[in-house]
């Protein structure tokens, strides 16, 4: 496609978690529409290949390790990439982890399973420092890169925050709490900003994506167990492919879509139906 159709450059975009699985797609997505993609993971070598992937296309990424639980980290990688970017116009918040397991043990015989193919035994508890985890890598870190850059898309008249939620939270499973606890409040971040931000030129809208095969999800999708699971939920008897959600991202973070703010959008094959 020639430079002048691609609705993203002279765009930069900053994605967390995109070393891999979703995180990738969309930083693939948003380069092959033109952005300078920063990418964001705890894991350099991931982000090389990442980054590598986008430059065969003929795109550009900068890769910014750094563990996105500590803000002084976050902050310390912000500030390098912005040596070599003018700003960021688009943040994609979309670091996650999950531990499936009770937060307490249950009253079960040891071992037994309870939750979804992957959970941990029922009568293992969370620590605190898993809980820790899973909320400070949904929450606590995609606060820290608003504080660090919707600054300056305020200055600038316009910005894209795009965070990644879940349609899980709209119901309620086994074991999986914590996780459930950090994308809901990835859903109101998403509603209270896009409300805050109006006026400012500043969209805040949420991508909620269904049962998609990553490496955090392996297990439930390469199982026997899993795949039953999958096809009695979903309506549509397949699960989604990231690209579909790194298209979402580059219609979001578009001149288009800019009358659209504090939406939560489920990519989920209507399993949330």
């Amino acid at each position: 496609m020639s430079e002048s159709f691609l609705p993203l450059t002279d765009r930069t975009a900053l994605v967390t978690g995109a070393g891999r699985g979703i995180g990738r797609s969309i930083a693939v997505s948003l380069a092959a529409a033109g952005a300078t993609v920063v990418v964001m993971a705890r894991t350099a070598d991931q982000l090389d290949v990442t980054v590598a992937e986008i430059e065969a296309a003929g795109g550009r990424a900068i890769a910014a390790p750094c563990d996105i639980r500590d803000p002084a980290d976050v902050g310390r990688a912000v500030a390098a990439a912005l040596e070599v970017v003018p700003g960021v116009d688009i943040l994609v918040n979309n670091a996650g982890n999950n531990v499936k397991a009770p937060v307490v043990p249950l009253p079960v015989a040891p071992g037994t399973a309870i939750g979804q193919p992957g959970s941990r035994p029922s009568d293992l508890a969370l620590s605190d420092e898993e809980w820790d985890s899973v909320l400070d890598t949904h929450v606590r870190g995609s606060i820290a890169l608003i504080r660090l850059l919707v600054p300056g898309m305020f200055d600038r008249g316009r910005g894209r925050v795009i965070n990644i939620g879940s349609s899980s939270v709209m119901r309620a499973s086994n074991l999986t709490t914590p996780y459930k606890v950090a994308k809901g409040a990835i859903t109101h971040l998403t509603q209270s900003l896009a409300k805050e931000w109006a006026a400012y030129g500043v969209t805040v809208n949420a991508i909620a994506p269904g049962h998609f095969r990553t490496d955090m999800t392996k297990a439930l999708h390469d199982s026997p167990e899993g795949q039953a699971w999958l096809k009695e939920r979903i309506p549509m008897q397949r699960t989604g492919d990231t690209r579909e959600l790194g298209a979402l991202a580059v219609f979001l973070a578009g001149d288009l879509a800019s009358f659209i703010t504090g939406q939560v959008i489920y990519v989920d094959g209507g399993e949330t139906l």
